[in-house]
């Protein structure tokens, strides 16, 4: 561990972290890593020797400095740091431990979204990605979101996809009748561009489209799931929220091959 505690002292400094940070846009000279992070050149000098005494950078044959892969990796697992911490207050009380491992270690993906500490906006967040979709909308959720569903109605009718996956023990309540037995609605389920799956507890809450994240959500420390979440428009996000929706899509699939016909 004497190594490893090593490691987390250099990158305890938020000088040095400065430095990686900056070095991990273009290597530098240290003149110039002094110059553009206004610190002295002796201070900048002793940086360095024990970045590159960690193997964290090293400097090349033109005398620029740059990172290794040993440090560009730890600045990428750094990102998971810096989420947790942005929103320290959130996960004092929400837990990540039902997330399948591949997504939880690479949650720091999540660092540039923004948290919505409000469930009316967050359903409005939801209904606005419904409005703006044109090819998918996907939806992770323990019950139907009623606000969301003219606009639903709406986005069927552009030929959007809808999948939505819900827990097993769901009852669907008599609110929704009025879409579910439209003759836009019944065509879209029998097209399949309208899909109804069922896994036996839903481990987030997610709502994502082409364009953006609306909402994800993780459950409480006691299990339950709440509606303030993160947001973003971010495409390397969605990509990782359009893989762990199908992450759970597949599950649901696997455990029951039929659509679970909500007519």
């Amino acid at each position: 561990m004497a190594d490893y505690s090593s490691l987390l002292f250099e990158l305890a400094s938020e000088d040095r972290l400065n430095i990686l940070l900056l070095l991990k846009r273009n290597p530098l000279k240290l003149s110039h890593v002094s110059a553009k992070l206004d610190f002295t050149v002796q201070e900048t000098s002793r940086n360095i020797a024990r970045l590159s005494d960690t193997g964290l950078i090293k400097k090349d044959v033109e005398g620029l400095y740059h990172l290794t892969g040993y440090g560009e990796e730890t600045l990428n697992l750094l990102s998971g740091f810096r989420f947790l911490f942005k929103n320290r207050e959130y996960f004092q009380n929400h837990t990540l431990a039902a997330l399948p491992p591949r997504f939880r270690s690479s949650i720091g993906i999540l660092e540039s979204s923004d948290f919505v500490n409000d469930i009316m906006l967050t359903f409005h967040n939801v209904e606005l990605m419904i409005t703006k979709a044109n090819e998918h909308v996907w939806i992770l959720s323990d019950q139907i979101l009623a606000s969301t569903l003219p606009y639903l109605e709406k986005a069927i009718d552009r030929n959007v996809q809808f999948h939505l996956i819900l827990p097993s023990d769901y009852a669907l309540p008599e609110s929704i009748s009025p879409l579910i037995t439209s003759p836009n609605f019944r065509k879209a389920v029998r097209s399949g561009s309208v899909d109804v799956r069922s896994i036996p507890k839903i481990d987030a809450f997610l709502c994502v489209s082409e364009n953006e994240l609306s909402a994800l959500s993780f459950p409480t420390s006691q299990g339950k799931l709440e509606y303030t979440a993160f947001k973003t428009t971010n495409k390397t996000i969605i990509e990782w929220s359009e893989a762990l929706f199908l992450h759970y899509w597949n599950q649901a699939c696997a455990q029951a091959p039929q659509q679970l016909n909500p007519i």
